[in-house]
């Protein structure tokens, strides 16, 4: 019997919605200037080479994934900050010479402790089943709060770590299986 989960990846984004207003950037104007209605988002773009998979690959996958960070969530003066994201991405793989491409579409959160020390997850639909994308390592993101105090004020981040992905049918009518690399990530921050 073929497990069915295409109405279910729906849920996986309507969810999250539903609890999104614990830490909101609601005010217009701070300090007596006008906050652009992006400040708290950021965008990030993360390629992983991959180091290791699972059967349903005969050459490990190879591409992007594109995670977009919102302001809300859960932060306690900058030692310890979860907040909610959504990720999308593309990648090929291949097995004994038949290409195919998994996508990924999911929701989740990324905590991240004194500015260094990050996780994410997201529930995703990967290729054709459902699963998990995982993101954890370090970040650039105390030197870069130095570096916006200075005169630079540079709006971004550099991730390091590593970075998985597994699910429940990669491909319509396969086996569950995974992959899994050295992540490198670039976000820019709104």
């Amino acid at each position: 019997m073929k497990s069915n989960y295409k109405n279910l990846k729906y849920l996986v984004f309507i969810l999250p919605l539903l609890f999104i207003s614990l830490n909101a950037q609601d005010e217009a104007v701070e300090g007596g200037e006008a906050v652009s209605p992006l400040a708290g988002f950021s965008i990030g773009l993360a390629s992983t080479p991959g180091l290791v998979s699972g059967e349903t690959f005969t050459d490990i996958p190879v591409g992007f994934s594109v995670v977009l960070t919102t302001p809300y969530g859960i932060s306690l003066e900058n030692a310890f900050d979860f907040t909610f994201s959504v990720v999308f991405g593309q990648y090929s793989g291949n097995f004994e010479g038949a290409d195919f491409s998994p996508s990924i579409l999911g929701v989740g959160g990324n905590l991240t402790i004194k500015d260094f020390i990050f996780a994410e997850g997201h529930l995703s639909n990967i290729g054709a089943g459902l699963g998990m994308r995982g993101f954890a390592g370090v970040s650039s993101g105390f030197i870069m709060e130095k570096l916006k105090k200075s005169d630079l004020n540079l709006p971004f981040n550099l991730l390091v770590g590593g970075e998985g992905f597994i699910s429940s049918e990669m491909v319509e009518g396969s086996n569950p299986s995974f992959w899994g690399g050295l992540g490198v990530r670039l976000d820019y921050n709104f």
